[in-house]
C-alpha cells in the first residue's frame, strides 16, 4: 500500500500571503512589527513556535490559545475572498480517486484552519485521515506530524510520498523518511532545494506532463501515472 500526504497551507491552499498578512496585524498587537521574512522563515510551524518568537520567551497556554483563536480568525477573514483550490489541485485528487490511492493531510494548522480549507473547497472526501496541529506534541520540522499521518494511515514511512510547500514541511517530511515532492508556492525552487526534496513543481498541473515528480509518483504505484 502507497499513500500520498498533503500539507494544507501552500499546498492545498495558496494562502501563504495571507497568513503574512495575519501575522502583520496581530504581532502588533504585542508592540511587534514583523518583517515578512520574520514570518515566512516560520511558515509551517505551530502557534506556538510563533509566539515565541513575537515574545521572545516561552508563552503562556493563554497567549498560545489566543494566537489560535484571534489569528487565525483574522486569516481566514482575509482568505476568504481568495478561497480556491490551487491549479490542477483538484485534477490530480481525482486521479488519485480514480487509481484507488490512499490520501492524507498532515498539516500544523488548528482544527477550525483545516475545517475552513477542506469544507470551503469541498474537497474533505478525497482524504483518508487528516492531522492537524493537535494531534502531536512537536511541530514541523519536527517528523511527528508525518510519522502520525502514516501510522494513521496503516503505512510504511517509506511508503509516502509528500507534498510540501514550506522548508520546515520539506525538513519534517525528510527527517520522517518519506519522499517529498515540493512546490514553489511559498519558496522559489533554488531555496528549496537547499534542503533536499526529491522534486520540485511549480504547479500541480507540472504533474499533467512527464517530469521528475511524476516519476516518483509512478516509482511509488509501480505503474503509469495519468491526470
Amino acid at each position: 500500500m502507497r499513500a500520498f500526504i498533503f500539507d494544507m497551507d501552500g499546498v492545498l491552499a495558496d494562502n501563504s500571503d495571507h497568513h503574512v498578512q495575519a501575522w502583520t496585524v496581530f504581532s502588533r498587537d504585542y508592540g511587534r512589527e514583523l518583517t515578512v521574512d520574520d514570518i515566512k522563515q516560520r511558515l509551517g510551524y505551530n502557534n506556538r513556535e510563533y509566539m515565541r518568537f513575537i515574545l521572545d520567551r516561552e508563552p503562556t497556554e493563554i497567549e498560545v490559545a489566543d494566537a489560535t483563536v484571534r489569528k487565525e480568525a483574522l486569516y481566514r477573514e482575509i482568505f476568504s475572498r481568495h478561497l480556491n483550490p490551487p491549479a490542477g489541485l483538484i485534477a490530480l485528487l481525482d486521479a488519485f480517486k480514480r487509481e484507488v490511492l490512499t490520501c492524507g493531510v498532515a498539516t500544523s494548522a488548528p482544527a477550525d484552519n483545516v475545517d475552513f480549507v477542506l469544507d470551503g473547497l469541498n474537497i474533505r472526501q478525497y482524504f483518508k485521515e487528516i492531522v492537524d496541529a493537535s494531534h502531536v506534541n512537536n511541530c514541523k520540522p519536527a517528523p511527528d506530524s508525518y510519522l502520525e499521518a502514516a501510522k494513521r494511515l496503516n503505512v510504511k514511512t517509506s511508503e509516502c510520498v509528500v507534498f510540501e510547500d514550506a522548508i520546515a514541511g520539506v525538513q519534517s517530511a525528510n527527517a520522517a523518511g518519506m519522499k517529498v515532492i515540493a512546490i514553489t508556492t511559498t519558496y522559489p525552487a533554488e531555496v528549496l532545494r537547499k534542503y533536499g526534496p526529491d522534486a520540485i513543481i511549480e504547479s500541480f498541473t507540472d504533474l499533467q506532463q512527464p517530469c521528475a515528480a511524476r516519476s516518483i509518483i509512478e516509482e511509488a504505484i509501480g505503474r503509469p501515472f495519468i491526470i
